[in-house]
Order: C-alpha cells, then structure tokens, then sequence
C-alpha cells in the first residue's frame, strides 16, 4: 500500500514539473508577444503620423498648385504626392493585418 502512495506522488510531481514548465515557457513566450505588439502599436502611430504629415503637405500642394504651378509642374507634384501617400497606405494595411 506504502508503494502504491509512493507511486501516486511520484507520478504528481512529475506532472507538476511539467505543468510549472509549461507555465515558464507560457509567461516568457506572453511577454515576447507584448512586445511585439508594443512595437506593432508604436509602428502604427508612427505610421498614422507620416499620413497625417503627407497629408498635410498635400493639402499644401494642392494650394500651391492652384496658385502658381504650371500643368505640367502640377501633374508631376501630384504624381510624387500620390506614390507617396500610396506607400504610407500600404504600410499602415501592413500593420493592421499584422493586429
């Protein structure tokens, strides 16, 4: 009978190992995942800042534009605008797939 409780607690802290392993590997592999998302979240408002700007100095432009450009001087300013704006857009979709 000694044996048999032997057994049983041998067997529990056996499992017990392994759960509070689990449990180490668990917490550190949360806090790399808080970080990323620390860094992911950093990115995006770094991100929103570069479009509100871009979008800014393409309100700008468009003022300018009227003022004193010639056509040709206007369409490449909005050419240069649009490739501009186009990749921030994609980077800000890049960081809310990875959300």
């Amino acid at each position: 009978m000694d044996f048999r409780y032997q057994e049983i607690v041998v067997k529990f802290e056996e499992k017990l190992h392994l759960l509070l392993k689990e449990n180490k590997d668990l917490k550190q592999k949360n806090l790399l995942l808080e970080e990323e998302v620390r860094r992911m979240q950093e990115d995006l408002i770094e991100a929103r800042n570069s479009f509100s700007e871009l979008k800014n100095q393409y309100d700008k432009l468009k003022i300018a534009k009227t003022l004193s450009l010639s056509d040709d001087e206007k369409k490449e300013a909005y050419r240069q605008l649009s490739v501009l704006v186009r990749n921030v857009n994609a980077c800000i979709k890049l960081i809310n797939n990875n959300e």
